[in-house]
């Protein structure tokens, strides 16, 4: 029993170390082609990007403690977190971030997303999980569960 939730908590390890690494490649491999571009974001407006990252790294943390029993659910949490980088970056480099800047965007969120066991238990998240109603949230797509690329500044950026 102890070997096999032992596993299971390597196998997640092991899942959560993969898909960070193949995001932050494909992320470096999205940004490489407007490398020699000197343009950037102004200050103030990269300044509101990396606050918008932080706090839907800190939803989707949120997103994926509440739904970490779900084992139909869970893969599919973690190729959103992939898809909404990405098209958060395309949007970046359409509005002219510079490389540096979309790969600090990325770093902000892979930084600060946590991930939990299927067993993993906080009192305080449990809470969290209620208030913020994030399994109606994902379902609407609203609150904690909108896409990056649809907050702002992102929302306002050109598509």
């Amino acid at each position: 029993m102890i070997d096999k939730t032992l596993a299971r908590a390597q196998d997640v390890v092991t899942m959560v170390k993969s898909a960070r690494n193949f995001l932050a490649g494909s992320m470096l491999l999205l940004t490489l082609p407007a490398a020699h571009a000197q343009a950037a974001l102004e200050r103030a407006q990269f300044e509101s990007v990396l606050m918008t990252a932080r706090d839907y790294a800190d939803d989707r943390s949120l997103i994926l403690y509440c739904l970490r029993g779900s084992t139909e659910t869970v893969p599919f949490l973690y190729a959103g977190l992939q898809a909404d980088l990405e098209q958060a970056v395309q949007r970046m480099k359409t509005a002219g971030a510079s490389a540096r800047q979309s790969a600090e965007m990325v770093q902000m969120v892979l930084a600060t997303v946590r991930t939990y066991g299927r067993d993993a238990k906080d009192d305080a998240l449990d809470r969290r999980c209620i208030s913020k109603d994030v399994e109606r949230s994902r379902a609407e797509v609203k609150g904690v569960s909108v896409p990056l690329f649809l907050r702002p500044p992102f929302d306002k950026m050109a598509k």
